[in-house]
């Protein structure tokens, strides 16, 4: 009876939450289709926005200029790129549309049922149905720590949120952690707040180590700016000097909500200069696991019809990160567009990387919803103080130490296929990835357009850089 009792009021809580998740969706798909869709599409394509009297003066133009021109070439060439360009504007607005569907669907409404469902339901089971032992396992995985690998991981934006929380998991792996940021008074407190939680937490039993030899993982910090191009060769050059091997590459900085240019060159050009930057020094340990580069994403990349458009680049000479306006990027759309290019350059670096010794891993992975200052910061403080008052913020999202979980659990993946997309959502693979990220010929695009005039000239590129999959 009492068993029945306790199954009938989970029940009526799921029911409740799954009542909850859908209102919220439904709020979202609708603010998308009154607010982000017309957003978008006036920063990616300006035409599309014109008011109908502006596109019908245009119109009345064109027909003056066929009846008053006797040579009525130009104008019938006026006339067809009129309406080519308004198929493109409606071809595009067709596909955000569909993106924001997608979405709603793949991103929020998933990462909500995680969060929301599965993550009560995985709590509900554990307080409710563990065993003792396993309760007891989990609760001494937080009291112990690895030994040292005495292998390195860098860790970009590490002073907040999942950045710092993703250092101290490193840490307990028993891996040399460098915290790559630019604060320098918090990183160095973090340096100091990791070190000394490693004095206070025993090694594994099973690794027949005690806390009193003396011997852990070393924590270090190194000033980067991800919109500073040189800064990556600071970092490289920091590194050179230690005994450990390089094997571990987190590339986690990234802002949002700021200006369109600074979006991107921090969320797409900084992670590709750091990357070319350290890979000459990632080498293979000697306990033979593979050297590992992971891209922090978003399920925001679902949005983005494509990562950047031909019609913004080389506007009077300049080059396509130059001709971002610095507006700021209040709808979001830069953003998304800089997640998908993060995630395409991953694709990149799988298929032109030379096949050569040692191989590396290169993984995308989603935290999923957090609640991260990143977010915080972006909608605002009574917004914040709403969700947190009404306990909505700890249903709705996971905190950052479970974000750092989800990404940090990569490492723990089986090897792939050098060339095989593994997008990591929520801690496990297999994720819901947009075509558009394993897009070769837009991948490439992106290269040649975005990327190689921002790198070239200030990074070593590899050997074989640029190479197709068939040697071409």
């Amino acid at each position: 009876f009492c068993s029945y009792i306790c199954v009938l009021k989970m029940s009526k809580s799921l029911t409740f939450l799954f009542l909850l998740q859908l209102t919220i969706l439904r709020f979202v798909a609708s603010a998308l289709a009154n607010s982000n869709d017309t957003q978008n599409n006036r920063d990616l394509h300006p035409a599309a926005t014109r008011s109908k009297l502006q596109v019908r003066d245009e119109a009345s133009q064109i027909k003056t200029v066929a009846l008053d021109e006797p040579a009525t070439g130009n104008a019938a060439s006026a006339v067809a790129a009129s309406r080519s360009k308004s198929r493109t504007v409606e071809s595009t607005r067709s596909k955000m549309k569909s993106n924001n569907v997608r979405w709603a669907i793949h991103g929020i409404a998933t990462e909500l049922f995680h969060n929301v469902i599965l993550r009560t339901l995985s709590q509900l089971r554990t307080r409710f149905f563990a065993s003792k032992q396993k309760r007891l396992e989990m609760q001494n995985s937080q009291r112990f720590r690895h030994p040292p690998k005495h292998e390195i991981a860098v860790v970009t934006g590490a002073t907040g949120g999942i950045g710092s929380k993703m250092a101290h998991d490193l840490a307990f792996r028993g891996y040399d952690v460098v915290i790559a940021a630019r604060d320098a008074f918090r990183g160095k407190a973090l340096v100091e707040e990791i070190e000394g939680m490693l004095k206070v937490t025993p090694v594994e039993e099973r690794n027949n180590k005690s806390s009193e030899d003396g011997d852990f993982p070393t924590i270090s910090f190194v000033q980067y700016h991800a919109d500073v191009p040189r800064s990556a060769l600071d970092v490289a050059s920091s590194l050179k000097g230690l005994d450990s091997p390089l094997t571990v590459l987190i590339n986690n900085a990234g802002i949002m909500g700021k200006s369109r240019q600074l979006t991107m060159k921090v969320n797409l050009i900084g992670p590709a200069l750091l990357t070319f930057a350290l890979l000459p020094l990632m080498v293979k340990p000697a306990r033979g696991a593979r050297p590992t580069v992971i891209n922090v994403g978003s399920s925001a990349h679902l949005r983005a019809t494509e990562s950047f458009t031909l019609e913004e680049s080389h506007e009077n000479g300049r080059s396509w990160m130059n001709s971002l306006p610095d507006t700021a990027d209040d709808d979001l759309s830069t953003y998304a567009q800089s997640k998908l290019a993060l995630m395409q350059f991953s694709t990149l670096l799988r298929c032109w990387l030379a096949k050569g010794d040692p191989p590396i891993q290169i993984f995308d992975a989603h935290p999923g919803l957090v609640w991260t200052p990143l977010l915080r910061n972006h909608i605002g403080d009574k917004a914040v103080a709403t969700l947190t008052k009404t306990g909505l913020a700890n249903l709705m999202y996971k905190s950052s130490l479970e974000g750092a979980h989800a990404i940090v659990s990569a490492l723990d993946s089986a090897p792939a296929k050098s060339e095989e997309q593994i997008y990591f959502v929520n801690g496990r693979p297999g994720g819901y990835a947009a075509s558009e990220s394993i897009s070769i010929d837009a991948s490439v695009q992106l290269w040649a357009h975005v990327i190689a005039p921002e790198v070239e000239g200030i990074v070593e590129l590899p050997k074989g850089w640029g190479l197709d999959t068939e040697g071409r």
